[in-house]
């Protein structure tokens, strides 16, 4: 994939020398794109950081219903002029498990329809000279740009984004009416169905390749207004905007889960099915835009309003058809978009980079990734005692459960600690410590390196169980019941305290307290027990019931078994229950947040 990209941007600069190469005026228009995209670029950064996780904590708050979530994808993408950062936000969000796919769908429904204010404002600034103004934009910009703080470096990164938007809007505009001299594209129109067909594909191409709709609606509008399109063929191509308007999209959906490529998909499903009513009607729909544009009083004379018009009333069609299908899109994306079933447990589910300077996100984000971890670590526990999951998630009693046959699945604990545990637990530290560069807060902070805590004693206690593998299932099924009894009953200590661990993330926070107070017993008792364990190896070896080396392994697994299940409470308790440990535990002085 790498290798691709790199072919197709090699390909991409060689075309663009050539066609540079050719004339002034092609020259002028294709610099004219590039000074719009930075514009867009730099638009998006500058929101990013003025906004400081301010669009992060209206997103997940506004977005209560399919209503919220359009209106709030519509006005974000109004004010920032960026549905590719929306559509992009809105897939971290969700990959991140920040947003539901429902959700996820209004607000990149609301983005195609507030993207559309973009057609209007192109043709606004399209009909007055800005470069004027644009470049005292870029110097303001500029100039806030070099300040410190990070108001300033955001409205410093708007401003200058607006300059160069508009710069770019100019220049593409005098390249085309350079171009005209030396070339007509007018005589290249096409009527009829096929010309609806053929600059549909024009439009959904020029999209597809620069990235931008925005680009290309400044080039459409302009090449409108320049004469070198006709007035249908204008609107067929601003349709096909809205179907290359995808592309970005799914990209930035291949690096995500499968909740995030949902997401990708859904936003396919409502730009090809609204492009493709609209293709059907397309000369009914377009008498309908002409319709409006005499009744609120756009003149037959600028065709440029007339499509900015219709690209805002397909995508307000689109929404009204389509918003109430959202329950069966997700119905349908569940099905059709499966993970495979040889899903990657060690990749990281939640930790999206595109969110990590979001403090409040980010952090929800490696909550869910530490959870995922436990998860993981829960699973491999629980087969190396011999059991199964739901054994332990069960009510079943462990004195049943014991006599059950050992878990008969393939346990390669030194495959599965570097696959499932450690590559995880690298992801989650590299993810905190990137998280807590953008946090100031002390009690963000604290939160974050304790959840590194939990990693680091999930990642101990795999490592610690390595060791007690090869004597736990021939010992516990040892002809010499003293032997095999005490070898069981430290899988069942440890097995009851995972069950524990269960129990307490569905318990509400009224009872937290209660099940910390009792870890912190359990903590406890394994130390007494591992304490206790010296006498009564000792009393087994005098009395000849289990030889000397029996005895060593014992003492030596049962100082294992209470070092891992210290590091499974500690963990539980700072997962699910916001425990905050101290420097030292044996005194019990560790506090907790509820």
């Amino acid at each position: 994939m790498e290798n691709v990209r790199k072919l197709v941007l090699a390909a991409l600069i060689v075309l663009s020398l050539y066609f540079l190469a050719l004339n002034a005026s092609l020259t002028q228009i294709l610099a004219g794109v590039a000074i719009l995209l930075f514009g867009i670029m730099l638009l998006g950064d500058g929101f990013k950081i003025f906004s400081d996780g301010i669009l992060g904590n209206i997103l997940k708050k506004s977005t209560g219903n399919t209503p919220k979530s359009v209106l709030f994808g519509t006005a974000a993408t109004v004010i920032m002029q960026s549905s590719t950062l929306v559509s992009v936000i809105s897939i971290s969000f969700l990959s991140a498990g920040l947003i539901t796919l429902a959700r996820g769908l209004g607000v990149v429904f609301g983005a195609n329809l507030g993207n559309s204010a973009g057609s209007w404002l192109i043709v606004g600034i399209s009909s007055i000279k800005i470069s004027d103004f644009a470049l005292p934009l870029i110097v303001v910009g500029v100039l806030l740009g070099f300040q410190k703080a990070k108001l300033y470096k955001g409205l410093g990164g708007i401003f200058a984004g607006l300059g160069f938007f508009f710069l770019g809007v100019s220049f593409i505009k005098d390249g085309f009416q350079g171009l005209g001299e030396i070339v007509s594209f007018s005589k290249y129109h096409a009527g009829g169905y096929l010309g609806v067909i053929t600059y549909v594909g024009v439009g959904a191409l020029l999209t597809g390749v620069v990235q931008s709709s925005h680009a290309t609606l400044a080039m459409i509008l302009i090449a409108l207004g320049a004469g070198e399109l006709t007035y249908e063929n204008a609107l067929a191509a601003t349709l096909g905007t809205s179907v290359g308007g995808v592309v970005t999209a799914v990209i930035a959906s291949l690096s995500t889960n499968i909740e995030g490529k949902k997401l990708a998909l859904g936003n396919c499903v409502f730009n090809f099915s609204i492009a493709f009513i609209i293709i059907v009607l397309f000369f009914p729909f377009v008498d309908l835009v002409n319709f409006v544009a005499d009744t609120v009083g756009i003149s037959q004379d600028n065709n440029g309003l007339r499509v900015a018009l219709f690209h805002t009333l397909f995508n307000v069609v689109a929404v009204i058809l389509i918003s109430p299908c959202i329950p069966l899109i997700v119905t349908f994306l569940d099905k059709v978009v499966k993970a495979p079933k040889d899903k990657d447990l060690s990749a990281p589910l939640f930790l999206k980079y595109e969110i990590v300077q979001y403090p409040e996100e980010a952090i929800e984000a490696i909550e869910k990734e530490v959870q995922h971890l436990y998860d993981n670590a829960f699973a491999l526990i629980v087969h190396v005692l011999g059991f199964s999951r739901e054994d332990v998630r069960s009510k079943e009693s462990f004195e049943d459960l014991i006599k059950k046959p050992w878990y008969k699945g393939e346990v390669d604990i030194d495959y599965l600690y570097q696959k499932k545990i450690k590559a995880l637990s690298d992801a989650i530290m590299d993810f905190s410590n990137t998280a807590q560069s953008y946090i100031k807060e002390q009690e963000k902070t604290e939160r974050i390196f304790t959840l590194k805590i939990a990693t680091r004693s999930l990642l101990e206690a795999i490592k610690i169980l390595k060791l007690v593998q090869k004597n736990l299932k021939p010992y516990s099924a040892s002809l010499n019941p003293n032997l095999s009894k005490v070898y069981n009953d430290m899988r069942v200590d440890v097995a009851e305290l995972l069950r524990s661990g269960e129990e307490l993330k569905g318990m509400s926070r009224d009872h937290i307290a209660l099940i910390v107070s009792q870890l912190n017993e359990a903590k406890k008792f394994f130390a007494e027990q591992d304490k206790a364990m010296l006498y009564k190896v000792e009393k087994l070896v005098s009395e000849k019931k289990i030889t000397v080396s029996n005895g060593t392994s014992i003492l030596n697994d049962s100082s294992f078994m209470d070092n891992i299940s210290k590091e499974i409470i500690n963990a539980i308790q700072i997962i699910y229950a916001h425990y905050v440990p101290r420097a030292t535990d044996e005194d019990d002085s560790s506090t907790f947040v509820v």
